[in-house]
């Protein structure tokens, strides 16, 4: 028996000795980062300029996949089926891993257990914005003309179940107004018909938002931060000008494994990622792109998903949002 045994552990140490080994000589290869939207997003914006820098602190290339479908859940799937060895690696956003599982009735994942956190890497507020010549230069004023005729003034979002489209469900159960939500698929489509004077407002990321409003086309009402911003100067905060206390909608981005892959890969990476994060140079590149770089351990990462799938758990709920099929 004490011989069988043997024969079996043998070649089980085996493995171990060398699935080890491997993860101590990590990265030997490219290593592939999974986005799940469009090239030109806010997204796609921090994940390349993270790919860059992990490239000279990995010692190899990185190349970056847009696998664009479903709210990033296109990504996810693809991530899933990949082997748990570290090579294969996806940038999740707070929609599809804080919102998609609970907005959704049925998901073909469960986060964090078909993956592993590995690192946070930004965050950036949304802009609450109208068109230029909308008769609206505050917040207190679009709430006041939305209350004078219900149902009348929209406001646009990238989807059903995208991130700005909670925000604004939250600010009209928040301020008890009635604006009617206008779907669109993605951001750009969104932008056009808001420049355009054809919806009356929208929560949109400061990237794709202050160009506009620097050119005149746009005019940021607030931001949806705790605080005010740097990323959008003199504009004061929805929270304080709505008298919506802890109004804040702030999409953010993290890289993540499938589940199963070595410990000592997922503290590499943390590692290389938070070493990134850190600088000055990330803060003033990141700025520009309207967001914020953001730290932590993998245990941190997976504490913030659980956290915002709870708060925007809360918000459907109180603001009467249906869950999709």
């Amino acid at each position: 028996m004490t011989s069988m045994l043997r024969r079996w552990a043998l070649p089980v140490l085996a493995a171990t000795i060398s699935f080890n080994a491997a993860a101590a000589d990590y990265p030997v290869k490219p290593i592939t980062l999974v986005i799940g939207f469009t090239a030109g997003g806010p997204t796609d914006a921090v994940g390349r300029y993270l790919a860059r820098k992990l490239e000279t602190e990995l010692g190899q290339t990185i190349v970056v996949e847009n696998r664009p479908g479903a709210n990033g859940v296109v990504a996810v799937q693809a991530v899933k089926r990949a082997a748990a060895d570290g090579y294969t690696l996806m940038l999740g956003s707070s929609g599809t891993l804080s919102i998609e599982p609970v907005y959704k009735q049925k998901v073909d994942y469960q986060v964090l257990k078909d993956f592993q956190p590995i690192a946070l890497v930004a965050s950036y507020p949304y802009l609450l914005v109208v068109p230029a010549d909308s008769p609206f230069k505050t917040v207190p004023e679009l709430i006041a003309g939305a209350r004078q005729k219900p149902g009348a003034l929209t406001f646009a979002s990238a989807g059903s179940g995208a991130v700005n489209h909670l925000a604004g469900e939250w600010f009209k159960s928040a301020s008890k107004v009635d604006i009617t939500h206008i779907p669109y698929k993605g951001d750009s489509a969104a932008i056009a018909d808001l420049v355009a004077g054809r919806v009356d407002m929208a929560f949109l990321s400061a990237i794709a938002a202050m160009p506009q409003v620097q050119a005149g086309k746009m005019r940021a009402l607030g931001v949806a931060a705790a605080e005010p911003s740097s990323v959008a100067p003199g504009v004061p905060t929805v929270a304080e000008s709505a008298g919506i206390p802890g109004f804040t909608a702030e999409p953010w981005n993290g890289v993540l494994a499938p589940a199963g892959v070595p410990p000592a890969v997922t503290q590499r990476l943390n590692a290389a990622i938070n070493k990134v994060m850190s600088t000055e140079e990330s803060r003033e590149a990141l700025l520009k792109l309207g967001q914020y770089p953001m730290t932590g351990s993998p245990e941190d990462f997976a504490r913030h998903i659980s956290t915002q799938t709870e708060r925007w758990a809360q918000v459907m709920q109180t603001s009467h949002i249906a869950k999709a099929d």
